[in-house]
């Protein structure tokens, strides 16, 4: 019994520091989550971090991934789900953009999490991984929206998901950065209306839109 609370003591522990070090990134930047500042926020002490991750860097690591995937598993668990194509992408951004908009702490400390992804260039780093399922899942239901009709056939279902992950977090950016401009619903509403107004009826088709090369030579022969 004394081992079993002895073990889930040593677990609140980790979990007080992952949660101190987002916290504190959220707060005041990814400078302010020092060693010292962190287990002062979590209430432990200094020896826990190497205890429990090694060093100060895998636990912002540690803490930075897990705001990812606490942000991204729910959107991506929307996209794996059945049913119409549309409904689970809008269902997946507007998720992913309400919980931008109700959780501002997380969403800077997952915006941090991008931003040190890109200082390295391993595609094995966890929170390049998570980004790239979503791309991938995104572009599968791009292509069932394509092969049904519901977007014309111009749509490049991988490069039209890897604009949607940019589009969204352009705007939980520009939220955090302007928090006083428009709401993240709002924005939200205006990119769901540019991805209306592509539907076929509205745009041109894969038969009807001119491609880049033709568009060239019209613009050539007109001039």
């Amino acid at each position: 019994m004394s081992q079993r609370r002895s073990s889930s003591e040593d677990s609140a522990t980790r979990d007080r520091l992952l949660a101190a070090t987002t916290n504190l990134i959220a707060r005041d930047g990814i400078a302010a989550a020092t060693s010292r500042r962190i287990t002062d926020e979590a209430g432990v002490n200094l020896a826990a971090i190497t205890y429990w991750f090694g060093s100060k860097e895998n636990l912002v690591d540690a803490a930075l991934r897990d705001q990812v995937a606490a942000l991204v598993e729910p959107a991506l668990a929307i996209l794996e789900d059945d049913g119409d194509p549309v409904t689970r992408m809008a269902a997946a951004v507007r998720y992913l953009l309400s919980t931008f908009a109700e959780r501002q702490g997380q969403s800077a400390a997952y915006l941090t999490a991008l931003l040190e992804a890109t200082r390295h260039s391993d595609p094995a780093d966890p929170t390049r991984a998570v980004v790239a399922r979503v791309r991938e899942r995104l572009a599968a239901v791009n292509a069932e929206l394509v092969a049904s009709g519901a977007v014309p056939g111009w749509v490049d279902p991988d490069a039209m998901a890897a604009l949607i992950i940019a589009a969204g977090h352009g705007i939980a950016l520009q939220s955090t950065l302007d928090p006083d401009g428009p709401t993240v619903e709002s924005q939200a509403a205006q990119l769901a209306g540019l991805l209306i107004a592509a539907r076929p009826d509205d745009g041109p088709t894969e038969a009807s839109g001119p491609t880049g090369e033709d568009h060239g030579r019209a613009t050539n022969r007109s001039e």
